[in-house]
């Protein structure tokens, strides 16, 4: 198989579904302007060891963690998360005291080929922290705020061929997806981010 000719850049139109039943996602619904997005995987391995020597590496994936920086602070957003409430004249920030499971929506441009394509992307089974904020003097520039959200994202099981249970493999395990990616010449492209998508297996 040939090297892949695609470079990566660009992040834009976040959106985010909550859970509403176990397993039933809502509309997706705009959450704001996008900055940055990071992930990194939340893996680690250890050695077994035999007879004073290693023989098997047991993997533990926990699934992802990272962060998603945005231009703003989307109230509707931090309603939904628990974080703030509609009061008399205004929004207040409240004590967080709860965490809700929901999923993200992303975009990422790369140039594949010598052109421009969109790849669209979303996580499952997110939870975000309190945003970080800080507001800078303007000196000589103008200084842009951004607001920056912790990730964990756990992922939802697979579910098999027909999408009535979840799959298990042949070692009889559940296999939980974290992210999945939709590419232009994929089937379903178009409408990939109208609504959360249930991964399903291929057999």
């Amino acid at each position: 198989m040939p090297k892949q000719n695609q470079f990566l850049f660009g992040v834009k139109n976040v959106k985010y579904a909550i859970e509403t039943t176990p397993g039933t996602w809502g509309s997706p619904i705009d959450l704001a302007y996008a900055d940055a997005i990071s992930l990194e995987a939340d893996y680690s391995e250890k050695k077994l060891f035999g007879d004073g020597i290693p023989i098997a590496v047991l993997a533990d994936d926990r699934g992802l963690t990272g962060s998603l920086v945005v231009t703003d602070i989307n109230d509707t957003y931090e309603i939904a998360m628990g974080r703030k409430l509609a009061i008399e004249n205004g929004t207040a920030d409240i004590k967080q005291s709860k965490s809700v499971k929901h999923c993200l929506y992303y975009e990422v441009e790369a140039l594949k080929d010598n052109e421009i394509i969109t790849i669209k992307r979303w996580l499952f089974g997110v939870y975000t922290g309190k945003p970080g904020e800080s507001q800078v003097q303007t000196k000589e520039d103008p200084t842009i705020n951004t607001y920056e959200y912790s990730l964990n994202i756990l992922g939802i099981p697979l579910l098999n061929a027909l999408g009535t249970a979840n799959f298990i493999d042949a070692q009889g395990n559940e296999v939980y997806v974290t992210r999945q990616t939709a590419f232009p010449d994929d089937t379903g492209y178009s409408t990939f981010g109208d609504a959360v998508p249930e991964p399903t297996s291929l057999t």
